[in-house]
């Protein structure tokens, strides 16, 4: 390879970065026309003029470049474009992996990201083919001590708890979130806790599909699990993480009562309350289980150990917060439809 070709692959790589730190700001359209320039660039010179080495740095750049770009066409809705940039990522990491490069962080990623777009398509067997290949990477590369793979592994995880959980298959579906949870917590005892908010929330989806299928006791537990895992990503993160503590709470105010556990959701509601200063969307779920309630026979209230004085007693105690404020606003309005 010439010096002249030398520079072209290390621009290319550069604008690479560039690229990558524009699509991870959520500026697709500089992301997209950077991207191409790169292509272009890698276009330029066939492999045939090139050494082996230098073979294997321009496949290893095609491969990221085409999983980033399929990245990218996911964000913007082009199901195929994105599934036919992953694809052709995985075959040149299956080319890299056949030639003894190691490349196994690289397709994990890459499979992993392909399964996120067929399950958001609905293809959900070949989904969960791509999430056990991904896992199967990582928790080699995890067995050999590698500890970068650690953020790549709970989204593997958390993404293959919820692909079981669309099948119902909640057994299966547990043991993969209670590896995520272990390896968030083991991250957040060594001070890195940015994993904790998306654990939870994934932890909460899990509770809402198995509450969905009436699964309520197992809703509950995971609903439980869900809530300590906002709870320490609040105290560690502060403000910002505040909506999916809420979240939790409200989820557990409403398992609570679909079972019949009216004391154990009146109190998830007041530690709502008090954990996030009277927030309004606690407010509102809160009045709407006291009103729910007060229409349940005496007996049905006492089998929930919430008898109808106590009912009475934490709705006023509830409109007097509400009061205070000067009214709940008014819910925001939902999207609307594209």
């Amino acid at each position: 390879m010439t010096e002249w070709q030398n520079r072209e692959l290390a621009s290319a790589q550069e604008l690479a970065k560039r690229g990558s730190e524009a699509l991870r700001q959520g500026n697709t359209a500089a992301a997209e026309q950077v991207f191409g320039e790169v292509e272009a660039l890698l276009d330029m010179s066939p492999d045939a003029v090139r050494t082996e080495e230098e073979q294997e740095g321009a496949l290893r750049l095609r491969a990221q470049l085409y999983n980033e770009l399929g990245v990218l066409n996911q964000r913007k809705n082009d199901v195929a474009k994105s599934r036919e940039y992953h694809e052709r990522s995985i075959e040149i990491c299956e080319q890299l992996r056949e030639a003894g490069v190691e490349f196994r962080a690289n397709s994990a990623a890459t499979h992993l990201n392909l399964s996120s777009v067929l399950a958001a398509a609905d293809e959900i067997e070949e989904a969960l083919e791509l999430g056990r290949k991904s896992v199967a990477l990582i928790e080699e590369l995890r067995g050999e001590g590698e500890k970068t793979i650690d953020a790549l592994a709970l989204g593997a995880y958390q993404n293959m708890s919820l692909l079981y959980a669309r099948g119902e298959d909640f057994e299966a579906s547990a043991a993969q979130m209670e590896k995520s949870i272990d390896l968030v917590n083991e991250l957040a005892e060594g001070g890195e806790q940015r994993g904790l908010p998306q654990a939870a929330q994934t932890a909460q989806r899990l509770s809402v599909m198995q509450f969905e299928a009436g699964q309520h006791e197992l809703a509950l537990e995971w609903g439980k699990k869900a809530e300590k895992l906002a709870e320490a990503a609040y105290e560690g993160l502060g403000k910002d993480v505040l909506p999916i503590y809420v979240v939790s709470q409200i989820n557990l105010i409403s398992y609570n009562e679909q079972l019949g556990y009216f004391a154990d959701a009146e109190d998830a509601l007041w530690k709502g309350l008090e954990v996030s200063s009277n927030h309004v969307d606690i407010l509102r779920r809160g009045l709407g289980f006291y009103d729910s309630v007060r229409k349940q026979a005496d007996e049905r209230l006492a089998e929930g150990n919430l008898p109808r004085e106590e009912v009475e007693e934490g709705r006023n105690d509830l409109l007097a917060i509400i009061e205070k404020m000067g009214g709940l606003p008014e819910p925001a309005p939902a999207p609307a439809a594209n």
